[in-house]
């Protein structure tokens, strides 16, 4: 195993305890498990138009819900919001600082934090301006006018948006101005506070997969860098948020980021090196200087000089390859500070 060459250069927040009801194994998974689902509503239809759907509640769920989140505008929610939403909702969930993200076919295309959320708005939708067309946004905050603004903007189009609340202004910005105005669906969703869920279901042919939820940050006591050049404090704090994103596209994940935006997003490739490839051509020059996050380990040097290429500065990944010696001579080959976090994040 690798040891750590030396701390980082600045020392890292204290990781959060785990929630009090993280429970043991045997009371994660007992020898049988019952659940009451209540129907709330049918919908227009499923994933295509020639499925039909309806989106249940679980019974005696409490805290953050979309199934109850209060509607204030727009036309009724597909099955299609709902999971983009869904996905929208874990990424700003991650963040203290006022967040957005912005969500095409359950995948990240923008993403982004700010001193204020309007901040975090603009960052986000420019992250991937095109694939934003008619996606889904959501906040960790509530909608003020300055950001209602921002989402006002002519060219813009957006399916839903959702947030803990909307102040008056941003209400009636968001309902008047846009071209899209009666057909956005603003989703109130109320506090966020409340914790998530520690377990995730999977429907398979004859049964279904129960996993302990990926929901908790990973302790950076574990990190290590590996590269003889060590981060530097600004490709840290990219590399932090690079890392609380790429959990959330679609294996094989690589993304981009700088200055606290997702500018780059290769998802659900079968080969690293193409995820590698997409995300460089989605950031364009601006991957310069940017940080790459990767949620599982490199199978060959290719991604980092792929990577070096393109101005990459910096990059985060678990580790765990038997080619692991070749990427840090890669890496090191180019002057590039890489972090090993000893942990995968494969979402499929």
């Amino acid at each position: 195993p690798l040891s750590n060459p030396g701390p980082f250069p600045h020392p890292m927040p204290p990781l959060p305890p785990p929630p009090p009801d993280v429970a043991s194994r045997e009371t994660l998974f007992p020898p049988t498990i019952g659940m009451t689902l209540e129907r709330h509503a049918e919908l227009r239809y499923g994933e295509n138009s020639h499925q039909q759907a309806a989106v249940y509640k679980l019974a005696g769920s409490t805290g953050v819900s979309l199934v109850t989140a209060r509607q204030l505008n727009g036309k009724e929610l597909s099955y299609n919001n709902l999971l983009d939403l869904d996905s929208a909702l874990a990424i700003v969930r991650a963040f203290e600082l006022p967040a957005a993200s912005v969500i095409k076919h359950n995948n990240p295309c923008g993403a982004a934090t700010g001193v204020e959320l309007h901040q975090a708005a603009k960052k986000a939708l420019a992250g991937d301006p095109q694939s934003a067309f008619g996606g889904v946004l959501a906040f960790n905050r509530a909608v003020d006018a300055a950001t209602a603004g921002v989402l006002a903007e002519p060219g813009l189009f957006i399916e839903a948006i959702m947030a803990p609340s909307f102040d008056a202004t941003a209400l009636q910005i968001l309902t008047t101005k846009p071209k899209w105005k009666a057909n956005v669906r603003l989703i109130e969703v109320g506090p966020l506070d409340s914790p998530q869920a520690l377990i995730n279901f999977r429907q398979i042919e004859g049964g279904m997969l129960v996993q302990e939820a990926d929901v908790l940050p990973d302790p950076e006591s574990e990190w290590k860098v590996v590269t003889t050049t060590k981060p530097k404090d600004a490709q840290l704090a990219d590399l932090r948020f690079g890392w609380s994103i790429v959990r959330h596209v679609k294996s094989n994940a690589i993304v981009l980021a700088k200055d606290a935006s997702l500018i780059g997003c290769g998802a659900g490739q079968m080969s690293r090196v193409d995820s590698v490839e997409i995300a460089i051509s989605k950031a364009g020059e601006r991957a310069m200087g940017s940080v790459l996050a990767s949620d599982a380990f490199f199978p060959f040097p290719d991604s980092i000089h792929r990577a070096a290429a393109a101005g990459v500065a910096a990059i985060i990944q678990p580790g765990g390859s038997v080619k692991d010696p070749e990427v840090i001579a890669a890496c090191n080959q180019h002057g590039i500070p890489m972090i090993f976090t000893g942990r995968r994040h494969f979402k499929h």
